[in-house]
């Protein structure tokens, strides 16, 4: 279990380090569209769009976030030995924790501002 809890730990300041290199370039529009409730963070690990019809150009951008996300994820399981579930586990909790009052996020398919 402590070798778990290790394990976690790491990957948990590992894929903390690469989404913030990864985001950096996106982290202006994302954080703007987050601002204005358009999109949000969803309870699996990704992004997800808060408005009922998005055009397609926002589709686009959130698919690309969450492309990019999941390359970072399959490289921390393989690298640290966990499934692709569990590192979107761990880090949907971290997303969520971390999303900022007044931000969307959907828990069990519910949208609500944090």
């Amino acid at each position: 279990m402590r070798t778990f809890i290790k394990t976690v730990s790491k990957l948990t300041l590992t894929l903390s380090a690469a989404l913030l290199l990864a985001a950096q370039a996106l982290a202006l529009d994302i954080s703007s569209l987050k601002d204005q409730g358009v999109v949000g963070e969803l309870d699996n690990g990704y992004v997800g769009i808060v408005i009922k019809s998005p055009d397609s150009e926002l589709v686009a951008y959130v698919n690309g976030i969450n492309t990019k996300r999941k390359s970072i994820y399959e490289s921390q399981a393989k690298k640290n030995n966990l499934s692709l579930a569990e590192v979107e586990a761990i880090a949907a909790k971290r997303n969520l924790d971390k999303t900022s009052a007044g931000h969307y996020i959907s828990v069990d398919g519910v949208w609500k501002k944090k």
